[in-house]
């Protein structure tokens, strides 16, 4: 950006002096004014980097022009000139706030000399501004990014502690709208048989829009499905109808890949709010995308295990022998009802996940059955149960702490 000098001076030959063999020559755009009133009024309208200001003129002098401006609270650096010295005019324009005091005739590298003496004070004071600027900008954005960081790191916690998936999604969508500022966030999810996105969790979205399905083949969420590449569309001033068949000002939609197979897409849109998203917003999405990707992978894993316990739960039921699982932490993961009459929890309302000393009284079955790493000679023992029958019991260690005991009536 061109520096602004202003000449007043009522000598034309002065003002071309000055205008072509000292500003222009170094780059510096120049306005030129031939009396004071004039250049009075194109400094209030035009704010110069620089005046360089004749004391003697018609209608307003330099000094009269500086006392003006004053009045206005207009500060503009400037170099007065006069035809004669004066030490009483030079303390008055010093006053006023002039940074050089020229006399006439002057030659061009003294008059270059002291445009440089004036510009500097105020070109420092630019490039101190620009930096405060940059500071406070890059302060704002380091804030920005840690509060990211933060809302990221909770919704990783409850990725990690929660096996409620449905709370895990909500809670991924509300943070996505959070972090990014938008007005509505959903998560859509693959409908293999129909080729659609359906909403499986929303924020800020109307009845209509939650149940809408889109098309895999004919939809710009459907498009980011298909190349596992991030979409995100910016503000253009204009309202822009996309794929979604919504109007949208802006929008980001992430895939949520699992295994390196699509299974659905995370994404939110501002109808109203001019601003755009940027890079980091999409960063930030994708970061969330990834952990509802991880919450879906843990639902799907504890509903196989969860189904795989309930088979065989089933399955050991039969047995009348009983049957029972303990984790590495003696609580119980699966026990049958044979198992569950032996030791007087038929009536019990829930066995599974509690621990095994709040539910076995005796102590020698206790002591037996809460041993984490048994010797070999210490893995059969005959326990008596609360149903007054002698059993042979048995353990198996498995993988991970976990211990299975299978006992045998001998009465």
């Amino acid at each position: 950006m061109y520096e602004r000098v202003l000449i007043i001076d009522d000598s034309q030959e002065i003002r071309d002096f000055l205008s072509d063999y000292i500003l222009k020559p170094k780059g510096f755009e120049v306005l030129t004014a031939s009396n004071g009133l004039m250049g009075l009024e194109i400094a209030i309208a035009k704010e110069p980097d620089l005046m360089i200001v004749d004391q003697q003129m018609p209608r307003l002098t330099g000094l009269e022009v500086l006392e003006k401006l004053r009045e206005r609270s207009i500060e503009i650096p400037a170099i007065l000139a006069t035809a004669h010295g004066s030490e009483e005019t030079a303390v008055a324009a010093f006053r006023l706030g002039i940074r050089d005091y020229v006399v006439k005739p002057f030659d061009a590298d003294e008059i270059s000399e002291s445009v440089d003496r004036a510009l500097r004070e105020s070109r420092l004071q630019h490039e101190r501004d620009q930096l405060v600027q940059q500071l406070m900008e890059s302060n704002s954005q380091l804030q920005r990014r840690a509060q990211e960081l933060n809302v990221l790191y909770g919704v990783g916690k409850s990725v990690a502690s929660s096996l409620d998936l449905e709370e895990v999604l909500h809670r991924v969508v509300e943070a996505a709208v959070y972090v990014v500022g938008a007005e509505e966030g959903s998560l859509m999810l693959l409908d293999e048989e129909h080729g659609e996105l359906y909403v499986r969790a929303s924020k800020n979205l109307d009845s209509k829009a939650q149940s809408m399905r889109k098309k895999v083949t004919d939809s710009l969420a459907g498009k980011v499905l298909q190349n596992k590449r991030a979409i995100a569309i910016g503000n253009d001033s204009q309202w822009k109808r996309t794929h979604t068949a919504l109007l949208v000002k802006s929008l980001i939609y992430v895939p949520l890949v699992l295994q390196n197979k699509p299974i659905g897409v995370l994404g939110v849109t501002n109808h109203l709010k001019e601003t755009s998203f940027d890079s980091n917003d999409t960063r930030a999405l994708s970061a969330l995308g990834g952990y509802a990707t991880i919450a879906i992978n843990n639902a799907n894993i504890y509903s196989e295990i969860e189904r795989e316990r309930k088979t065989l739960s089933a399955v050991v039921d039969k047995s009348n022998e009983p049957v029972f699982v303990l984790d590495e932490k003696n609580s119980v993961i699966l026990i049958n009802a044979a198992g569950r009459a032996a030791f007087g929890l038929a009536n019990a309302n829930k066995v599974t996940g509690q621990p095994i000393n709040s539910l076995v009284k005796d102590k020698t079955a206790l002591a037996f059955l809460t041993q984490l790493e048994p010797e070999p000679s210490e893995m059969k023992a005959e326990l008596k149960c609360e149903d007054g029958r002698t059993y042979a019991a048995e353990m198996t260690l498995i993988e991970g702490g976990v211990r299975s005991i299978m006992m045998q009536s001998l009465d």
